[in-house]
């Protein structure tokens, strides 16, 4: 497994036969990609730091290249192609080797659930536990338990890669929704994105896993660094 960074939550798996791009929108460069292999391009929803409909030019270059949007991108009857497919909340999609389920996010569009050469990949779009300070104590304490509701639906499942929010302009509550993630979830490498190029918010996550969990608990998190920052692993090693 090859994992790249490209940028704020824009993350390319290569797997022997497939390749899967994640909320790419046109920032960073995407790496050189085989034209034999499958391509799938998710978009997990509209926000402009997810998705931009310039992407469908990187069909020119890729011409076996797939693209699954969430349901709340719009489309023109003129922008409609046959390799450009939606997908709904709680909804499962097949699409050639790749098996996708999403969940409903607590912002815009939804969480991708997918499974591509026995490999299992979460990737959370903007499902997080949004925590505003200033916002009113209902929204919050209602965020909180929709968060927590999508999450109960994946309880105690594997992942081998894991795509998990890590905000900082949320403050204190910065890693509420990775931590509850990891609670109940098993991953094998975890990868904190949406980081807004701060990458600084993923060292002070990792000083403060290593307090509770110790040295241990920081083998799964590779932060990213830089924009084009690569990693390579063997499938199941962890």
């Amino acid at each position: 497994m090859r994992v790249t960074f490209v940028f704020h939550s824009c993350f390319v798996v290569e797997l022997e036969r497939t390749v899967i791009i994640f909320d790419y929108y046109g920032e960073g460069t995407l790496p050189k990609l085989p034209k034999d292999k499958k391509i799938y391009f998710l978009a997990s929803h509209g926000h402009r730091d997810h998705f931009d409909k310039k992407i469908f030019k990187c069909r020119k270059e890729l011409p076996l290249a797939e693209y699954i949007l969430s349901w709340d991108i719009r489309l023109t009857p003129d922008e409609e192609r046959p390799w450009i497919h939606k997908v709904k909340r709680d909804e499962g999609l097949v699409m050639g080797p790749v098996a996708i389920r999403t969940l409903k996010s607590t912002d815009k569009g939804v969480a991708f659930q997918v499974k591509a050469e026995e490999v299992s990949i979460y990737h959370a779009g903007d499902l997080n536990w949004w925590h505003w300070e200033g916002e009113d104590k209902g929204w919050n304490n209602n965020m909180a338990a929709n968060y927590k509701r999508e999450i109960h639906k994946i309880e105690g499942q594997h992942f081998d890669l894991a795509f998990v929010v890590l905000d900082p302009r949320l403050g204190g509550a910065y890693d509420w929704g990775m931590n509850y993630f990891l609670e109940h979830t098993d991953n094998d490498h975890v990868f904190p994105m949406h980081c807004w190029q701060d990458y600084q918010v993923c060292s002070r996550f990792l000083e403060a896993r290593a307090e509770t969990y110790g040295p241990d608990g920081l083998d799964i998190f590779h932060s990213p660094e830089y924009p084009g920052q690569v990693w390579e692993f063997a499938p199941g090693e962890s």
